[in-house]
């Protein structure tokens, strides 16, 4: 009972512990990705958007950190490595071991110290399957992520005007050979 009663406490102190110091953290879904919820599943999508608003809490919580007051990002497209398990679900011919060239674009605002607010926008897209290795489902989403988030946390706005286009769709869907 003791033990029981110990662990029970020690979730609950953990779920009051203040959240990581750092600009507060907004992450939508754009329009274009809303549609695509259907093919690669809402779990998915929440998936994805929650690991975006992890490598931007992460990368503004570090030490010399632009002074960022706020963040609004927007989630705009992403694509997969690898068939979602909607996707699979729904064409049992797919596996694990299908591939594609996956990535991310983000845009948005982040709200410096001063009061200025800039715009964002970055993109990144995988172009050759030998970079891919042993890829999970979104793995170059994440990178571009990381990538995004990293230059935002040293005060480095991208904001790309000709922004890289994927060069698949993400479908997975055999009856389309051109993903």
């Amino acid at each position: 009972m003791r033990l029981v009663l110990a662990s029970a406490l020690a979730v609950l102190s953990l779920a009051a512990a203040p959240a990581l110091a750092g600009a507060p953290v907004e992450i939508t879904i754009g329009p274009d990705l809303a549609k695509k919820t259907l093919s690669y599943g809402a779990r998915d999508i929440d998936i994805v958007r929650g690991w975006l608003g992890d490598a931007a809490n992460r990368a503004l919580s570090k030490p010399g950190a632009a002074q960022i007051v706020r963040a609004d990002l927007v989630l705009e497209n992403a694509v997969p490595n690898r068939p979602t398990f909607s996707q699979m679900a729904r064409y049992p011919q797919l596996s694990m071991e299908s591939i594609g060239l996956g990535g991310a674009t983000i845009g948005g605002t982040v709200t410096t110290a001063d009061g200025q607010v800039h715009p964002i926008r970055y993109a990144f897209y995988e172009r050759n399957l030998w970079n891919i290795g042993p890829a999970t489902t979104w793995r170059d989403a994440e990178r571009a992520f990381d990538m995004a988030a990293r230059r935002i946390a040293k005060g480095d706005f991208p904001n790309q005007t000709h922004p890289m286009q994927p060069s698949g769709n993400g479908s997975f869907d055999p009856r389309n050979l051109n993903n």
